[in-house]
């Protein structure tokens, strides 16, 4: 997981602008947050589901390079099901940690379940990660 968060990392400086603050500071079930006007996220590192870190980090991401514009901080939240601006921010974290899961794999051992799995991808977006796959497969 290490070398995903850090690839997130430098792809969020280095193509989006994006400031990255990693804190473990934090409770165990406080959320990642995104600063939309400062381009800053502020990713828990203590959150209590480690596998599901690199998501929150890819989807607040989303938020930015989404265009996203928020009077106050936004949070992560895997509950949000069917908030426009959230569904897209997690769209592009699908997009975002997809070539993670795919490098190395044979086309017919791509498996959604797995990929959801391995990042803690809520149920609710399975539609989203199939749509996702299938066009990165295909194109």
């Amino acid at each position: 997981m290490n070398d995903i968060m850090t690839a997130l990392m430098n792809q969020a400086f280095l193509k989006y602008k994006i400031r990255i603050i990693l804190s473990s500071e934090a409770g165990s079930y406080t959320p990642s947050v995104t600063h939309t006007e400062s381009r800053t996220i502020i990713i828990n590192t203590n959150w209590h589901d480690k596998k599901q870190i690199p998501l929150q980090m890819a989807h607040e991401m989303g938020h930015i390079i989404n265009g996203d514009k928020a009077t106050r901080p936004v949070y992560f939240s895997a509950m949000q099901t069917d908030y426009p601006m959230e569904l897209e921010a997690n769209r592009i974290a699908i997009k975002l940690l997809l070539p993670f899961y795919l490098r190395d794999k044979e086309t017919e051992s791509v498996n959604s379940q797995e990929f959801m799995d391995a990042f803690s991808v809520p149920t609710h977006l399975e539609n989203i990660v199939k749509e996702e796959i299938s066009g990165m497969i295909k194109g």
